[in-house]
């Protein structure tokens, strides 16, 4: 019996996977920035800063794993992957606070997620 190598896995599995294995990074990421608030002297200014550069660094590493997983086009396989990667943190945020705030601010996060995707697309498509 032939073992399924991840090679072989569909593209769109692959980058759930890797999207999965993003969030638990930023879930590790997140306990640690809480640790750090609770057990040292900065500022709960640094909350919001904090989640930003999390979030940031979550989607472009989501980019770079599913474009590391890919064959080739890694900035647009990254970008769609911080868009997916941002839709989600919105779905989770309206189901655990039961608001959904759509405007100009979430665009602009989108573009962000992108952006972010992008970059993280770029920089995984080129570690193979």
């Amino acid at each position: 019996m032939k073992l399924v190598k991840e090679k072989e896995w569909p593209a769109v599995l692959r980058c759930v996977l890797n999207l999965i294995t993003a969030y638990a990074v930023t879930v590790v990421l997140v306990m640690l920035f809480a640790l750090l608030l609770c057990y040292t002297d900065i500022s709960e200014a640094w909350i919001g800063r904090g989640a930003k550069i999390i979030t940031v660094f979550s989607v472009a590493l989501a980019g770079a794993l599913c474009a590391k997983s890919g064959k080739r086009s890694g900035w647009l396989v990254g970008g769609v992957s911080g868009v997916l990667y941002m839709v989600i943190l919105y779905l989770i945020g309206y189901l655990a606070f039961g608001q959904l705030e759509l405007g100009a601010e979430a665009a602009l996060k989108l573009v962000y997620g992108a952006v972010a995707g992008i970059v993280g697309g770029i920089i995984g498509i080129n570690l193979k």
